[in-house]
């Protein structure tokens, strides 16, 4: 007789939906099924999570896949990443992407459609697509684009608030990108906001900065949400107070490695908030809402984002007495394991499963036919 679940999980403090309870996980299907005492079941293997905690996998709404398809990413405790940069603008680029992905991604994977001035009618159309994210725009001084943009589909849109650094805008076909001084940012912020609102688009924020922008996005809370680089809280970056009174008083939504992953690597993102929480910063229940709960809710990932009956076992096992060294900074808190979809890739800084990535499912286009 086979045993009735194919993983369990025992005996790990476990970040539940509005709550921390030491429990045990059964996994079967690559689905949590049973949350509680399961003393007496059997499984085919095994995780021992006594003195451990087990949270929700991180969905890096701001990383890089890169060509070594997400190992470090694994390691750091990422199960999903919606890859940042760069974005493709057809449904041709999207497919690359993604034909890249197969068979050489170790966590799951979704990619972003940037907005093209000669594709934006056909936005509704690219945004259903399957591994698609969603649609990523810029804040520019040509509303007419950005307009057109918002009242094509249904889905939230990204849009990135930092200043261009393109001197002149782009021309037409390229992604939609045009400049913008940086004093200009909370004015045009509030452009949008107004164009999203008259159109009933959905917005996601990111990259947000200074008190004007976050106060507009206040004030727009049944249409926006928002998200930071997780960089932009450090202690010592010019904006970090306000940034962090944003997220003590709600406003953040989620988190991600933010640009400045790029040039070193994969931004320790799960470790650098478990420094915050170990300084007292941040409490666990939020850092789970900003790195998982979060970012699942925002974009309506399917079945991820918490430990759930139902919900992919997608897992990250934390060691919060662990200190780690990692390019000379010194972290409190570290994960000893990633699980995704009930499978084991990453023990104790090594890789211990062959690439298994798959694309993000979404919600919102799982019933939708792209014709």
């Amino acid at each position: 007789m086979a045993p009735p679940f194919d993983l369990l999980v025992r005996g790990g403090t476990c970040a539940l939906h509005g709550s921390v309870a030491v429990c045990d996980l059964g996994v079967t299907g690559g689905r949590v099924v049973a949350i509680g005492d399961l003393a007496g079941a059997e499984a085919e293997r095994e995780l021992d999570a006594r003195h451990l905690h087990v949270l929700p996998g991180v969905l890096d709404t701001g990383g890089y896949l890169r060509d070594e398809g997400g190992s470090a990413l694994v390691l750091a405790g990422v199960t999903a990443v919606f890859d940042a940069h760069p974005h493709p603008t057809t449904a041709a680029g999207l497919e690359d992407k993604l034909s890249r992905a197969r068979g050489r991604a170790h966590c799951d994977y979704a990619f972003f459609i940037a907005a093209a001035t000669d594709h934006l009618d056909d936005l509704d159309r690219l945004e259903r697509l399957p591994g698609c994210s969603g649609v990523v725009l810029s804040l520019g001084t040509d509303d007419e684009p950005l307009h057109r943009a918002l009242f094509c589909g249904q889905r939230r849109v990204t849009v990135s608030c930092e200043p261009d650094p393109h001197p002149e805008p782009v021309a037409a076909g390229a992604a939609v990108d045009l400049y913008r001084d940086e004093g200009d940012a909370a004015r045009a912020l509030q452009r949008f906001l107004n164009m999203a609102k008259r159109a009933g688009r959905r917005v996601h924020a990111s990259s947000v900065d200074g008190d004007e922008a976050l106060a507009l996005l206040t004030q727009h809370r049944e249409l926006a949400t928002v998200g930071l680089a997780a960089a932009d809280l450090d202690p010592d970056a010019p904006t970090a107070a306000a940034l962090w009174r944003a997220v003590a008083g709600g406003l953040v939504d989620a988190l991600g490695s933010g640009p400045e992953a790029a040039p070193g690597g994969p931004h320790l993102l799960l470790p650098a908030m478990l420094e915050h929480v170990h300084a007292g910063r941040l409490g666990l229940p939020q850092l789970v809402e900003l790195l998982s709960s979060g970012p699942a809710r925002i974009y309506n990932v399917a079945r991820k984002g918490r430990i759930a009956l139902g919900y992919d076992a997608d897992l990250v096992l934390v060691d919060l007495g662990a200190e780690q060294t990692h390019a000379g900074v010194r972290y409190h808190g570290w994960p000893v394991a990633t699980v995704l979809r009930g499978e084991l890739l990453a023990r104790d800084g090594r890789l211990v499963a062959p690439p298994g990535g798959a694309p993000v499912r979404f919600s919102d286009t799982l019933r939708m036919v792209v014709l």
